[in-house]
Protein backbone atom coordinates (compact mmCIF):
# COMPACT_ATOMS: atom_id res chain seq x y z
CA UNK A 1 0.00 0.00 0.00
CA UNK A 2 1.41 3.34 -1.07
CA UNK A 3 2.39 5.78 1.59
CA UNK A 4 0.06 8.70 2.11
CA UNK A 5 1.35 11.95 0.73
CA UNK A 6 2.37 14.59 3.18
CA UNK A 7 0.93 18.09 3.13
CA UNK A 8 4.20 19.46 1.71
CA UNK A 9 4.11 16.94 -1.13
CA UNK A 10 0.52 17.87 -2.06
CA UNK A 11 1.41 21.56 -2.12
CA UNK A 12 4.45 20.80 -4.28
CA UNK A 13 2.27 18.90 -6.78
CA UNK A 14 -0.24 21.76 -6.98
CA UNK A 15 2.58 24.20 -7.70
CA UNK A 16 3.92 21.93 -10.42
CA UNK A 17 0.47 21.65 -12.04
CA UNK A 18 -0.01 25.42 -11.82
CA UNK A 19 3.47 26.00 -13.35
CA UNK A 20 2.72 23.55 -16.16
CA UNK A 21 -0.51 25.41 -17.01
CA UNK A 22 1.24 28.78 -16.90
CA UNK A 23 4.05 27.52 -19.16
CA UNK A 24 1.47 26.69 -21.83
CA UNK A 25 0.27 30.34 -21.93
CA UNK A 26 1.92 33.13 -23.91
CA UNK A 27 4.75 34.78 -22.01
CA UNK A 28 3.39 37.19 -19.37
CA UNK A 29 -0.21 36.12 -19.89
CA UNK A 30 -0.37 33.95 -16.79
CA UNK A 31 -0.11 36.84 -14.39
CA UNK A 32 -2.64 38.87 -16.40
CA UNK A 33 -5.18 36.04 -16.40
CA UNK A 34 -4.63 35.50 -12.69
CA UNK A 35 -5.25 39.19 -11.95
CA UNK A 36 -8.35 39.26 -14.17
CA UNK A 37 -9.71 36.14 -12.52
CA UNK A 38 -9.14 37.50 -9.04
CA UNK A 39 -10.68 40.84 -10.02
CA UNK A 40 -13.74 39.05 -11.36
CA UNK A 41 -14.30 37.18 -8.10
CA UNK A 42 -13.70 40.31 -6.03
CA UNK A 43 -16.26 42.27 -8.07
CA UNK A 44 -18.72 39.38 -7.95
CA UNK A 45 -18.40 39.22 -4.17
CA UNK A 46 -18.67 43.01 -3.86
CA UNK A 47 -21.85 43.23 -6.00
CA UNK A 48 -23.42 40.34 -4.08
CA UNK A 49 -22.60 41.97 -0.75
CA UNK A 50 -23.89 45.40 -1.82
CA UNK A 51 -27.18 43.94 -3.08
CA UNK A 52 -27.64 41.81 0.03
CA UNK A 53 -27.20 44.71 2.41
CA UNK A 54 -28.76 47.52 0.38
CA UNK A 55 -32.10 48.71 1.72
CA UNK A 56 -34.99 48.17 -0.70
CA UNK A 57 -36.54 51.31 -2.19
CA UNK A 58 -40.27 51.76 -2.61
CA UNK A 59 -40.25 54.47 -5.28
CA UNK A 60 -37.95 55.53 -8.10
CA UNK A 61 -37.99 59.29 -8.45
CA UNK A 62 -36.03 59.07 -11.69
CA UNK A 63 -38.50 56.62 -13.27
CA UNK A 64 -41.53 58.05 -11.43
CA UNK A 65 -42.93 54.65 -10.47
CA UNK A 66 -43.32 52.24 -7.60
CA UNK A 67 -40.57 49.62 -7.49
CA UNK A 68 -41.26 45.92 -7.11
CA UNK A 69 -41.03 44.66 -3.52
CA UNK A 70 -39.87 41.26 -2.29
CA UNK A 71 -42.70 38.79 -3.01
CA UNK A 72 -44.09 36.44 -0.37
CA UNK A 73 -43.60 32.77 -1.14
CA UNK A 74 -46.84 30.79 -1.11
CA UNK A 75 -47.75 27.38 -2.46
CA UNK A 76 -50.09 28.87 -5.08
CA UNK A 77 -47.71 31.40 -6.62
CA UNK A 78 -44.77 28.97 -6.55
CA UNK A 79 -46.77 26.27 -8.35
CA UNK A 80 -47.95 28.55 -11.17
CA UNK A 81 -44.57 30.23 -11.62
CA UNK A 82 -45.68 33.68 -10.47
CA UNK A 83 -43.27 33.76 -7.54
CA UNK A 84 -40.19 33.46 -9.76
CA UNK A 85 -41.53 36.11 -12.16
CA UNK A 86 -42.22 38.49 -9.27
CA UNK A 87 -38.83 37.74 -7.69
CA UNK A 88 -36.98 38.44 -10.94
CA UNK A 89 -38.85 41.74 -11.26
CA UNK A 90 -37.99 42.54 -7.63
CA UNK A 91 -34.26 41.83 -8.09
CA UNK A 92 -34.18 43.88 -11.31
CA UNK A 93 -35.87 46.89 -9.68
CA UNK A 94 -33.77 46.75 -6.50
CA UNK A 95 -30.36 46.05 -8.12
CA UNK A 96 -27.73 48.42 -6.73
CA UNK A 97 -26.69 51.14 -9.18
CA UNK A 98 -29.55 50.23 -11.51
CA UNK A 99 -29.69 53.62 -13.27
CA UNK A 100 -25.97 53.49 -14.10
CA UNK A 101 -26.14 49.97 -15.51
CA UNK A 102 -29.20 50.84 -17.60
CA UNK A 103 -27.22 53.61 -19.31
CA UNK A 104 -24.22 51.33 -19.89
CA UNK A 105 -26.42 48.61 -21.40
CA UNK A 106 -28.17 51.14 -23.64
CA UNK A 107 -24.84 52.45 -24.91
CA UNK A 108 -23.58 48.96 -25.72
CA UNK A 109 -26.86 47.97 -27.42
CA UNK A 110 -26.86 51.18 -29.49
CA UNK A 111 -23.63 50.13 -31.18
CA UNK A 112 -25.36 46.94 -32.33
CA UNK A 113 -28.27 48.92 -33.82
CA UNK A 114 -30.83 47.88 -31.21
CA UNK A 115 -33.83 50.27 -31.01
CA UNK A 116 -35.60 49.03 -27.86
CA UNK A 117 -34.62 49.01 -24.18
CA UNK A 118 -36.71 47.93 -21.20
CA UNK A 119 -39.94 48.13 -23.18
CA UNK A 120 -39.15 51.55 -24.67
CA UNK A 121 -38.65 52.12 -28.42
CA UNK A 122 -36.19 54.72 -29.64
CA UNK A 123 -38.52 56.10 -32.29
CA UNK A 124 -38.46 58.66 -35.07
CA UNK A 125 -38.75 62.44 -34.62
CA UNK A 126 -37.13 62.17 -31.20
CA UNK A 127 -40.00 60.17 -29.64
CA UNK A 128 -39.45 57.49 -27.03
CA UNK A 129 -42.47 55.19 -27.19
CA UNK A 130 -43.51 52.81 -24.43
CA UNK A 131 -44.43 49.39 -25.76
CA UNK A 132 -48.12 48.45 -25.65
CA UNK A 133 -48.90 46.37 -22.57
CA UNK A 134 -50.98 43.23 -22.81
CA UNK A 135 -53.15 42.46 -19.77
CA UNK A 136 -52.96 39.51 -17.46
CA UNK A 137 -56.30 37.92 -18.24
CA UNK A 138 -57.10 37.05 -14.62
CA UNK A 139 -56.30 40.55 -13.35
CA UNK A 140 -58.32 42.16 -16.13
CA UNK A 141 -61.28 39.87 -15.45
CA UNK A 142 -61.18 40.73 -11.74
CA UNK A 143 -61.07 44.47 -12.47
CA UNK A 144 -63.94 44.42 -14.97
CA UNK A 145 -66.11 42.29 -12.71
CA UNK A 146 -65.39 44.69 -9.83
CA UNK A 147 -66.34 47.67 -11.99
CA UNK A 148 -69.60 46.05 -13.05
CA UNK A 149 -70.46 45.12 -9.47
CA UNK A 150 -69.66 48.70 -8.42
CA UNK A 151 -71.98 50.04 -11.11
CA UNK A 152 -74.78 47.71 -10.00
CA UNK A 153 -74.36 48.79 -6.39
CA UNK A 154 -74.62 52.46 -7.39
CA UNK A 155 -76.85 52.13 -10.43
CA UNK A 156 -78.35 55.56 -9.75
CA UNK A 157 -74.95 57.21 -10.38
CA UNK A 158 -73.60 58.02 -13.84
CA UNK A 159 -70.53 55.90 -14.61
CA UNK A 160 -68.01 57.12 -17.20
CA UNK A 161 -64.87 55.41 -18.51
CA UNK A 162 -62.06 57.13 -20.40
CA UNK A 163 -59.09 55.01 -21.42
CA UNK A 164 -56.48 57.19 -23.10
CA UNK A 165 -54.50 55.44 -25.86
CA UNK A 166 -50.73 55.54 -25.49
CA UNK A 167 -48.28 57.20 -27.86
CA UNK A 168 -47.22 53.90 -29.48
CA UNK A 169 -50.84 53.48 -30.58
CA UNK A 170 -51.46 57.02 -31.85
CA UNK A 171 -47.94 57.75 -33.18
CA UNK A 172 -47.32 54.42 -34.93
CA UNK A 173 -45.50 56.18 -37.76
CA UNK A 174 -42.82 57.16 -35.25
CA UNK A 175 -42.05 53.58 -34.22
CA UNK A 176 -38.66 52.32 -35.45
CA UNK A 177 -38.58 50.08 -38.50
CA UNK A 178 -39.84 46.52 -37.93
CA UNK A 179 -41.12 47.31 -34.42
CA UNK A 180 -44.12 45.17 -33.50
CA UNK A 181 -46.65 46.11 -30.81
CA UNK A 182 -49.93 44.68 -29.57
CA UNK A 183 -53.21 46.03 -30.95
CA UNK A 184 -54.19 48.45 -28.18
CA UNK A 185 -57.34 49.59 -29.98
CA UNK A 186 -58.64 46.02 -30.01
CA UNK A 187 -57.80 45.61 -26.32
CA UNK A 188 -59.72 48.79 -25.43
CA UNK A 189 -62.69 47.74 -27.55
CA UNK A 190 -62.76 44.45 -25.65
CA UNK A 191 -63.02 46.36 -22.37
CA UNK A 192 -65.74 48.59 -23.79
CA UNK A 193 -67.75 45.59 -24.94
CA UNK A 194 -67.30 43.76 -21.65
CA UNK A 195 -68.46 46.73 -19.55
CA UNK A 196 -71.55 47.24 -21.68
CA UNK A 197 -73.98 50.10 -22.05
CA UNK A 198 -74.23 50.71 -18.29
CA UNK A 199 -70.94 52.61 -18.58
CA UNK A 200 -70.66 55.77 -20.67
CA UNK A 201 -67.53 55.19 -22.75
CA UNK A 202 -65.72 58.46 -23.54
CA UNK A 203 -63.85 57.67 -26.75
CA UNK A 204 -60.84 59.99 -27.22
CA UNK A 205 -58.87 57.79 -29.61
CA UNK A 206 -60.19 59.45 -32.78
CA UNK A 207 -59.49 62.92 -31.41
CA UNK A 208 -55.93 61.99 -30.47
CA UNK A 209 -55.33 60.57 -33.96
CA UNK A 210 -56.70 63.75 -35.53
CA UNK A 211 -54.07 65.74 -33.62
CA UNK A 212 -51.22 63.23 -33.97
CA UNK A 213 -49.00 65.80 -35.73
CA UNK A 214 -49.15 68.09 -32.70
CA UNK A 215 -47.32 67.80 -29.36
CA UNK A 216 -49.97 65.73 -27.61
CA UNK A 217 -47.42 63.37 -26.01
CA UNK A 218 -44.06 64.14 -24.44
CA UNK A 219 -41.06 62.86 -26.34
CA UNK A 220 -39.18 61.52 -23.31
CA UNK A 221 -42.09 60.64 -21.01
CA UNK A 222 -45.02 58.21 -21.05
CA UNK A 223 -47.61 60.89 -20.23
CA UNK A 224 -49.72 62.94 -22.57
CA UNK A 225 -49.10 66.68 -22.59
CA UNK A 226 -51.60 69.26 -21.38
CA UNK A 227 -52.37 69.95 -25.03
CA UNK A 228 -53.41 66.31 -25.45
CA UNK A 229 -55.47 66.53 -22.25
CA UNK A 230 -57.10 69.74 -23.50
CA UNK A 231 -58.24 68.09 -26.74
CA UNK A 232 -59.56 65.09 -24.77
CA UNK A 233 -61.51 67.42 -22.50
CA UNK A 234 -63.43 68.69 -25.53
CA UNK A 235 -64.70 65.13 -26.02
CA UNK A 236 -65.30 64.49 -22.34
CA UNK A 237 -67.16 67.74 -21.61
CA UNK A 238 -70.26 66.83 -23.58
CA UNK A 239 -70.34 63.29 -22.16
CA UNK A 240 -70.00 64.66 -18.62
CA UNK A 241 -72.83 67.15 -19.13
CA UNK A 242 -70.70 70.31 -19.32
CA UNK A 243 -72.37 72.55 -21.93
CA UNK A 244 -70.13 74.11 -24.55
CA UNK A 245 -71.60 77.57 -24.05
CA UNK A 246 -70.88 77.36 -20.33
CA UNK A 247 -67.20 76.48 -20.63
CA UNK A 248 -64.58 78.85 -19.26
CA UNK A 249 -61.87 79.94 -21.74
CA UNK A 250 -58.45 78.45 -20.97
CA UNK A 251 -55.03 79.72 -22.00
CA UNK A 252 -51.72 77.84 -22.13
CA UNK A 253 -48.66 79.14 -20.26
CA UNK A 254 -45.14 77.72 -20.49
CA UNK A 255 -43.69 76.80 -17.10
CA UNK A 256 -40.52 74.83 -17.97
CA UNK A 257 -38.15 74.13 -20.86
CA UNK A 258 -36.12 71.62 -18.88
CA UNK A 259 -38.24 68.45 -18.73
CA UNK A 260 -36.69 65.02 -19.31
CA UNK A 261 -39.14 62.23 -18.58
CA UNK A 262 -39.35 58.71 -17.22
CA UNK A 263 -38.98 56.89 -20.55
CA UNK A 264 -35.55 58.44 -20.91
CA UNK A 265 -34.62 57.26 -17.40
CA UNK A 266 -35.96 53.74 -17.96
CA UNK A 267 -34.36 53.23 -21.37
CA UNK A 268 -31.17 55.31 -21.18
CA UNK A 269 -32.08 57.02 -24.48
CA UNK A 270 -32.06 60.81 -24.97
CA UNK A 271 -31.00 61.56 -21.41
CA UNK A 272 -29.83 65.04 -22.39
CA UNK A 273 -33.00 66.05 -24.25
CA UNK A 274 -35.06 68.84 -22.69
CA UNK A 275 -38.64 69.68 -23.62
CA UNK A 276 -41.28 72.23 -22.69
CA UNK A 277 -44.16 71.91 -20.24
CA UNK A 278 -47.36 73.98 -20.19
CA UNK A 279 -50.28 74.53 -17.87
CA UNK A 280 -53.73 75.83 -18.80
CA UNK A 281 -55.27 78.56 -16.66
CA UNK A 282 -58.83 79.90 -16.87
CA UNK A 283 -59.35 83.36 -18.33
CA UNK A 284 -61.96 85.80 -17.07
CA UNK A 285 -63.34 87.22 -13.85
CA UNK A 286 -65.96 84.50 -13.31
CA UNK A 287 -63.38 81.78 -12.61
CA UNK A 288 -64.43 79.68 -9.57
CA UNK A 289 -62.11 79.58 -6.57
CA UNK A 290 -60.47 76.21 -5.85
CA UNK A 291 -59.45 74.55 -2.59
CA UNK A 292 -57.37 71.35 -2.84
CA UNK A 293 -57.20 69.10 0.21
CA UNK A 294 -54.57 66.35 0.29
CA UNK A 295 -56.48 64.23 2.79
CA UNK A 296 -53.85 61.83 4.13
CA UNK A 297 -51.16 64.50 4.19
CA UNK A 298 -53.56 66.93 5.93
CA UNK A 299 -52.47 69.71 3.62
CA UNK A 300 -54.59 72.32 1.85
CA UNK A 301 -53.77 74.65 -1.00
CA UNK A 302 -55.56 76.99 -3.40
CA UNK A 303 -53.82 75.62 -6.49
CA UNK A 304 -53.89 72.45 -8.56
CA UNK A 305 -50.18 72.92 -9.27
CA UNK A 306 -47.06 72.55 -7.13
CA UNK A 307 -44.31 74.68 -8.65
CA UNK A 308 -41.71 73.31 -6.20
CA UNK A 309 -41.73 70.05 -8.19
CA UNK A 310 -40.16 71.89 -11.13
CA UNK A 311 -36.89 71.84 -9.17
CA UNK A 312 -36.97 68.03 -8.97
CA UNK A 313 -36.32 65.25 -11.44
CA UNK A 314 -40.02 64.34 -11.75
CA UNK A 315 -41.34 67.64 -13.02
CA UNK A 316 -44.64 66.04 -14.07
CA UNK A 317 -45.41 65.87 -10.33
CA UNK A 318 -46.08 69.59 -10.62
CA UNK A 319 -49.62 68.57 -11.69
CA UNK A 320 -51.62 67.99 -8.51
CA UNK A 321 -48.37 67.62 -6.56
CA UNK A 322 -47.90 64.10 -7.93
CA UNK A 323 -49.81 60.94 -7.02
CA UNK A 324 -51.77 60.74 -3.77
CA UNK A 325 -54.18 58.22 -2.26
CA UNK A 326 -57.03 60.71 -1.88
CA UNK A 327 -57.42 64.33 -2.95
CA UNK A 328 -60.55 66.42 -2.31
CA UNK A 329 -61.05 69.36 -4.71
CA UNK A 330 -63.79 71.88 -3.90
CA UNK A 331 -64.86 74.93 -5.90
CA UNK A 332 -67.49 77.64 -5.54
CA UNK A 333 -69.04 76.88 -8.92
CA UNK A 334 -72.78 77.27 -9.34
CA UNK A 335 -73.14 73.63 -10.37
CA UNK A 336 -73.94 71.16 -7.60
CA UNK A 337 -72.38 68.05 -9.19
CA UNK A 338 -69.98 65.91 -7.16
CA UNK A 339 -67.61 63.68 -9.12
CA UNK A 340 -65.48 60.72 -8.03
CA UNK A 341 -62.41 60.22 -10.25
CA UNK A 342 -60.71 56.82 -10.01
CA UNK A 343 -57.48 57.30 -11.86
CA UNK A 344 -53.80 57.00 -12.67
CA UNK A 345 -51.35 59.86 -13.24
CA UNK A 346 -52.82 60.78 -16.65
CA UNK A 347 -55.65 62.42 -14.72
CA UNK A 348 -53.30 64.81 -12.91
CA UNK A 349 -53.02 67.27 -15.80
CA UNK A 350 -56.64 66.65 -16.84
CA UNK A 351 -58.25 67.64 -13.53
CA UNK A 352 -57.64 71.40 -13.95
CA UNK A 353 -60.02 71.28 -16.92
CA UNK A 354 -62.72 69.57 -14.80
CA UNK A 355 -62.38 71.46 -11.52
CA UNK A 356 -64.36 74.63 -12.45
CA UNK A 357 -67.51 72.63 -13.22
CA UNK A 358 -67.96 70.58 -10.03
CA UNK A 359 -68.83 71.53 -6.50
CA UNK A 360 -66.52 68.75 -5.37
CA UNK A 361 -64.20 66.22 -7.01
CA UNK A 362 -62.89 63.26 -4.99
CA UNK A 363 -59.73 61.84 -6.60
CA UNK A 364 -58.74 58.27 -5.73
CA UNK A 365 -55.58 56.51 -6.91
CA UNK A 366 -56.10 52.75 -6.30
CA UNK A 367 -52.34 52.19 -6.17
CA UNK A 368 -52.20 54.04 -2.84
CA UNK A 369 -55.76 54.20 -1.50
CA UNK A 370 -56.71 51.85 1.35
CA UNK A 371 -59.83 53.62 2.64
CA UNK A 372 -63.51 52.78 2.55
CA UNK A 373 -64.96 53.57 -0.89
CA UNK A 374 -68.56 53.06 0.26
CA UNK A 375 -68.10 55.64 3.00
CA UNK A 376 -66.53 57.98 0.46
CA UNK A 377 -69.49 57.62 -1.90
CA UNK A 378 -72.13 58.14 0.77
CA UNK A 379 -70.61 60.88 2.92
CA UNK A 380 -69.63 63.03 -0.06
CA UNK A 381 -72.91 62.51 -1.93
CA UNK A 382 -71.18 61.55 -5.17
CA UNK A 383 -73.40 62.07 -8.22
CA UNK A 384 -71.15 60.56 -10.93
CA UNK A 385 -67.97 58.54 -11.35
CA UNK A 386 -65.16 58.79 -13.91
CA UNK A 387 -62.58 56.04 -14.43
CA UNK A 388 -59.64 57.81 -16.11
CA UNK A 389 -56.53 55.81 -17.02
CA UNK A 390 -54.01 55.56 -19.80
CA UNK A 391 -54.57 52.16 -21.40
CA UNK A 392 -51.17 50.71 -20.46
CA UNK A 393 -51.65 51.40 -16.76
CA UNK A 394 -55.21 50.09 -16.83
CA UNK A 395 -54.10 46.81 -18.36
CA UNK A 396 -51.38 46.39 -15.73
CA UNK A 397 -53.55 47.41 -12.77
CA UNK A 398 -53.78 44.88 -9.93
CA UNK A 399 -55.30 47.20 -7.31
CA UNK A 400 -58.61 48.35 -8.77
CA UNK A 401 -60.64 45.25 -7.90
CA UNK A 402 -59.52 45.44 -4.29
CA UNK A 403 -60.58 49.08 -3.87
CA UNK A 404 -64.10 48.95 -5.31
CA UNK A 405 -67.01 47.86 -3.09
CA UNK A 406 -69.35 45.23 -4.51
CA UNK A 407 -72.98 44.28 -4.10
CA UNK A 408 -76.24 45.05 -5.82
CA UNK A 409 -77.60 47.45 -3.23
CA UNK A 410 -76.18 50.12 -1.00
CA UNK A 411 -76.46 49.52 2.73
Amino acid sequence: MADKKTGKERKREKKQIYKAVIDQLPRGAGRVYLVVGLLFFVLLFAFTAVNLFSKDKKFSEKENRMLAQKPQAALGNIADGRFMEQYEEYRSDQFAGRDFWVQIKTLVDSFSGKKEENGVFNGRSGYLLEDIKEPDEEDLKDNLEAMKAFQQKYSDKKMHVMLVPNAANILKKNLPAFAVTADQSALMNKVRSELGAEFNWIDVEKTMKNHADEDIYYRTDHHWTTLGAYYAFQDAAEALGIPEDGQIPMKAYGISNNFNGTLSAVSGYRTGYKEAMYIYLPEGEQTPQIVVNYVEEQKKTASLYDSSKLEQKDKYAMFLGGNHALVDIKSDTGRNERLLVIKDSYANCFLPFLAPYYREILVVDPRYYTGDMEKLMEENKITSVLFLYNANTFFEDRMLSGVLPSGSETE
